[in-house]
């Protein structure tokens, strides 16, 4: 099922949709499908529309220091990046949370030995921090099972302080409420944008590469909401 959570979405990706344009064009030999496809590839592959989709993405959501948040029962560090982690440590060391949960996200083909989360945990012995208070889930392969995990660990209601990026707050935040828990936001991992200059208006494959992330995102809360809505 993995597989096809990760494949589906390549199908109606901005690449593929270009693709699939130019092909039409081309074999029914009509211009406008061809045009199409340019224009689409044109789009994504801007600078300007790749930052802005990173800051749509990113809404509701701003940076939050600390010491706003209200107290939680459980920080929960979800997988993906060490900067979660090393940012969710500062939770508990102020007194807004007593324990922490961190998933152990690892994909059947990646190669690494260690999930995200026993990562977490190696970190965290290295600096000397307590992980007593660290409790970890089973394997998972993306944030829906994450939260089903940590759903088995903990009580149904229970306040969680989510740390993730702030890209993937907004489909994080709606899974873990739809398994029953009162959620904190604390989204990390800003887009800080560019410089507008002559270069933000050519095309570039970096460009095309942000953007078509941000298209698999809002497939992503598309798909959850769907399928938590019927």
């Amino acid at each position: 099922m993995i597989y096809l959570h990760k494949i589906l979405p390549l199908i109606t990706a901005p690449i593929a949709i270009v693709v699939f344009f130019l092909v039409i064009g081309a074999v029914k030999r009509k211009p406008v499908f061809s045009a199409s496809g340019l224009l689409v590839l044109l789009a994504f592959s801007n600078p300007i529309f790749a930052d802005w989709t990173i800051r749509q993405a990113e809404k509701p959501f701003v940076p939050i220091k600390i010491a706003a948040l209200d107290k939680s029962d459980f920080v929960v560090v979800l997988s993906g990046a060490v900067a979660r982690f090393e940012n969710a440590l500062n939770i508990p060391e102020q007194s807004k949370a007593d324990k922490m949960i961190v998933t152990a996200g690892k994909t059947p083909w990646e190669k690494k030995l260690d999930s995200d989360g026993h990562q977490y945990i190696k970190i965290a012995n290295q600096r000397g921090i307590r992980v007593e208070k660290i409790m970890i889930t089973g394997v998972v392969h993306n944030t829906e099972q994450e939260a089903m995990e940590i759903k088995k660990m903990i009580p149904i209601g229970s306040k969680l302080t989510l740390v993730t990026s702030a890209v993937h707050m907004t489909r994080a935040k709606m899974l873990f409420e739809k398994s029953g828990f009162q959620i904190i936001a604390f989204p990390i991992k800003f887009y800080l944008g560019h410089k507008i200059t002559p270069m933000s208006f050519i095309p570039s494959a970096l460009a095309l590469h942000r953007s078509s992330n941000i298209f698999r995102e809002f497939q992503g809360r598309l798909f959850y909401w769907l399928k938590h809505s019927v």
